[in-house]
């Protein structure tokens, strides 16, 4: 009898994370001396997922081709039927390990730009003062408006272009393409500085926003690049990019400020000046390839591809942004101030999440298995909301004592806690959000996703400038998390269409609302004397719980703890 022919190992692409597994490549194939290699047998595909570990290989015979008894697994020890798991639930698991294990150093290095931003706010609001920080949170504003337009969501297709086989030669040169729509908004914006300056109620198109402009282009550039070096899986090079435009450049932005001048302008001249070296350095490590004529396929489906997501990229600044703008407009300084100074605290949950599309989007683009796929899109999105129950309620009771020492005295930090815990219960929504953005984004339908935020967008502005007069900042956070609700409902209509997922456990949902309810209430407590130790031990207690469900599922795939798995493998 001949032997079986070889199974596939998994379907999953490689990355490193299941070290039980022999790994052969990103095509999944064994190597041609396999086959001919006299100890080493054709796997069954009956046993080809199960642990390495339980299986006692018998080599074949040298006489000749390996009889059916040879190619049996030796007899597996009991078990109990409640810990057996299915070759697929398996496989999600690996892949599980490998969004929450492995990939995490990448959402590490990238969440620490947001995290270093947050950060510089008590040294920079001491700093520059009242009116000049105003200017610099406006002049952010804007520099990631016009960033977004700059970069042409050009990252996501250089992912989605990336290939191993080619040595990302597709992919490098969509960073070329990249690199000609940074330079052509840097032109636009520049000619029609003058236009829309005034209406930002900046005065004139001066150092400020020119600096401001020119930082944008540099950004778009670097984050198109940046995209090639994670889908290479260069961590290394991504790290050092990503410390240069982050923490460099807020070290040399705060120098400036010091020994120059104390002004909105030398901290963005310091931002600007370490985003051309992160620019230099990062387009040096990936080599973009010119565009040729015989290119033409690919410029056009790129752009087609990114074109759809443009205005979802500039429509989510104005998500983002927009509040700020509007409270420039219809309120006092002090209160751009005083939202600016937490909004980069109350989002942090929003934005970590944010940032895993381009941290986990190569490894969705390279699974080939749709059902694998919705398994992994769904169990990855019910262990995010895991993470943020803990996390939100963290926020609610450790904030007061957070903005007790972030930011000056005279923003009366106790009436921003209720903004804070408003805003990052936006994350909920987001979480489920990014989940059916993803399945958008695979299908290579890119236009339901601009117009998801686009829509969103608009109701934020349209609610910020209902509720911002009447309400003040508080109104503004309820705004961001109502556009987020929308977001979701609308990008779960269009992904239902193209993959449908199974729905969030109900008491998964259940907790998440009970865990924003007690955030908010807890604003009402004091922050001071015996309360705030009862709050530093709660906020602690928050954190160990997260850590446990972010251990349980690098440990087990799954995120869920050992007596709930066992009862999941018994239901199966």
């Amino acid at each position: 009898m001949s032997p079986a022919p070889a199974r596939r190992y998994s379907r999953l692409p490689d990355y490193g994370d299941d070290d039980r597994l022999p790994n052969y490549g990103d095509d999944d194939r064994l190597p041609d001396h396999a086959e001919n290699d006299a100890l080493t047998p054709s796997i069954p595909a009956s046993v080809a997922d199960a642990d390495t570990e339980d299986w006692r290989w018998v080599p074949k015979s040298r006489g000749g081709s390996a009889t059916e008894d040879e190619l049996s697994p030796a007899p597996l020890p009991d078990r109990d039927d409640e810990q057996q798991e299915e070759p697929a639930a398996a496989e999600t698991q690996t892949a599980m390990r490998g969004l929450f294990g492995r990939d995490s150093a990448y959402l590490v290095v990238g969440a620490s730009q947001s995290a270093l931003a947050a950060l510089s706010i008590p040294i920079t609001t001491r700093l520059l003062g009242g009116g000049q920080f105003a200017v610099l949170t406006t002049s952010i504003a804007v520099m990631q408006v016009v960033a977004a337009i700059g970069i042409f969501s050009l990252p996501t297709a250089i992912q989605r272009n990336y290939r191993d086989d080619d040595a990302g030669r597709n992919a490098r040169r969509t960073i070329s393409l990249a690199i000609i729509t940074a330079t052509l908004t840097l032109v636009i914006g520049y000619a029609t500085g003058p236009l829309w300056a005034p209406s930002l109620a900046l005065g004139r198109f001066g150092p400020t926003l020119r600096y401001t402009v020119i930082w944008a282009a540099l950004t778009a550039v670097t984050f198109a690049a940046i995209a090639l070096l994670r889908s290479r899986g260069a961590f290394g090079a991504y790290a050092l990019v990503t410390f240069v435009q982050s923490l460099a450049a807020e070290v040399v932005s705060v120098l400036l400020v010091v020994f120059v001048h104390r002004t909105a302008t030398e901290f963005i001249l310091g931002e600007m000046l370490m985003q051309l070296a992160a620019t230099v350095l990062v387009l040096y490590m990936t080599r973009p390839l010119p565009l040729r004529r015989r290119d033409r396929q690919l410029i056009v489906s790129s752009l087609k591809y990114a074109g759809g997501l443009v205005p979802a990229s500039v429509a989510g600044f104005l998500l983002m942004a927009s509040d700020r703008i509007i409270i420039h407009h219809d309120l006092l300084p002090l209160q751009v101030e005083r939202y600016g100074a937490v909004y980069n605290i109350a989002t942090i949950p929003i934005l970590l999440l944010g940032l895993l599309d381009p941290v986990w989007l190569p490894r969705f683009f390279k699974l080939d298995d749709p059902g694998l796929r919705a398994r992994l899109l769904a169990d990855s999105r019910d262990v995010l909301l895991r993470l943020l129950i803990p996390m939100v309620l963290g926020l609610g009771f450790g904030i007061p004592l957070v903005l007790a020492v972030w930011v000056p005295g005279y923003y009366h930090a106790a009436g921003l806690v209720i903004v804070v815990v408003t805003i990052s219960a936006g994350a909920f929504p987001m979480a489920a959000y990014i989940t059916a953005n993803r399945v958008l984004l695979i299908a290579g339908r890119t236009a339901p996703v601009g117009i998801c935020v686009v829509v969103a967008a608009a109701f934020n502005i349209a609610a910020n400038i209902f509720l911002v007069p009447a309400l003040g900042i508080e109104g503004a956070a309820l705004s961001t998390s109502l556009a987020y609700v929308l977001l979701l409902l609308l990008a779960i209509s269009f992904a239902r269409r193209i993959q449908p997922l199974r729905n969030p456990p109900a008491g998964l949902l259940l907790g998440s609302v009970v865990s924003f309810a007690i955030a908010l209430s807890s604003t009402l407590l004091p922050g001071t004397g015996v309360f705030a130790v009862v709050r530093g031990v709660l906020t602690l207690g928050c954190v160990a719980v997260a850590v446990a469900v972010l251990r349980d599922v690098i440990s087990d795939g799954t995120g869920r703890t050992p007596s709930r798995l066992r009862r999941g493998a018994a239901r199966r």
